[in-house]
């Protein structure tokens, strides 16, 4: 698999085999989300994740055709996950955007950024893909980055650069506009990659609660600061 060999054809599952195919697959992507965030896409071992999903090193060929195949198949299943637990977000962002007024820019955009940082902060700790996520931002070798830059970093960053400039009343170009919104998401990163400093620094047992939601309010209140006027 990790060869240059050439697949060949796909066999047609027998009746009844497709939902026990599916439940192979999402085995396998489950069992890869782990190697991969661990030992990184060039070191990830392919017969590692076939062990760790229960499956004989083949499948993964059958059903991803390569590592790289696989590597790709995590980062589009992780990209589907974030885009639902977001979307109610997004809409309501991209409609605050689109208006013709600019009243709605502001809580639009503190709405947005708290829920980024309330899905990052519930799964950072449990979820396999939260790490596998971790390691390609870090990590931009693998074939995977590509597909998460695309699909999840580079649409958030546009949405929020664009509410912090409609709210600023500046271009979506402009260099403040673009400054402070890369500002504003780079705090992201306390809640999702830096979650074991900060709760460290913090004295937290972990982010639940009162805790959660005090964490929440900071951050609002870091939103609405960020977007004010210079001097105001």
């Amino acid at each position: 698999m990790d060869g240059s060999h050439v697949p060949g054809p796909r066999r047609r599952p027998p009746e009844g085999g497709y939902a026990r195919g599916a439940e192979t697959r999402d085995r396998i992507i489950e069992a890869a989300y782990v190697v991969f965030a661990e030992e990184g896409y060039l070191g990830a071992s392919t017969r590692r994740i076939a062990a760790e999903a229960g499956v004989n090193p083949p499948a993964l060929q059958y059903y991803f055709d390569s590592k790289e195949g696989l590597h790709k198949a995590c980062a589009e299943a992780v990209v589907a996950h974030v885009a639902g637990q977001l979307s109610e977000a997004t809409q309501a962002a991209q409609a605050a955007l689109d208006a013709p007024d600019r009243a709605g820019a502001a809580p639009a955009l503190a709405d947005l950024v708290v829920r980024l940082a309330e899905v990052a902060m519930a799964e950072a700790e449990t979820e396999a893909w939260s790490h596998f996520l971790n390691r390609c931002q870090a990590d931009d070798s693998g074939p995977a980055f590509e597909i998460i830059e695309a699909g999840i970093s580079a649409p958030f960053k546009s949405l929020v650069i664009g509410l912090v400039a409609k709210t600023l009343g500046l271009p979506a170009a402009d260099e403040e506009a673009r400054l402070r919104g890369i500002l504003l998401m780079s705090q992201l990163n306390a809640f999702h990659t830096h979650r074991e400093k900060l709760l460290a620094l913090l004295g937290w047992e972990d982010f639940a609660g009162e805790r959660a939601a005090e964490a929440m309010a900071v951050l609002r209140d870091h939103v609405y600061r960020l977007t004010a006027p210079r001097g105001a």
